[in-house]
């Protein structure tokens, strides 16, 4: 598999639903957005700032990522 294919793939994050369905849920829920972006996207997929300090309560993601994100967002230690 080619690099350019792999990294499209992961960027999508597509692997699981159709992609006309993964816009509908991602436009109608930030939350899973974010969740999907934290724990399958490409590394170098940026997130929203604004939308991570809003939503990072509600996420459900490991407790070391959450940490590790805490700890960019608000230098709060662990």
């Amino acid at each position: 598999m080619s690099r350019a294919c792999y990294g499209d793939i992961i960027l999508a994050m597509t692997w699981d639903y159709h992609p006309d369905q993964y816009e509908k849920q991602a436009e109608a829920d930030p939350i899973w957005r974010l969740e999907r972006q934290i724990l399958y996207a490409h590394p170098s997929t940026r997130l929203n700032r604004q939308e991570l300090e809003k939503y990072l309560p509600q996420l459900k993601i490991p407790e070391d990522t959450r940490a590790f994100l805490e700890l960019l967002l608000w230098n709060k230690k662990f």
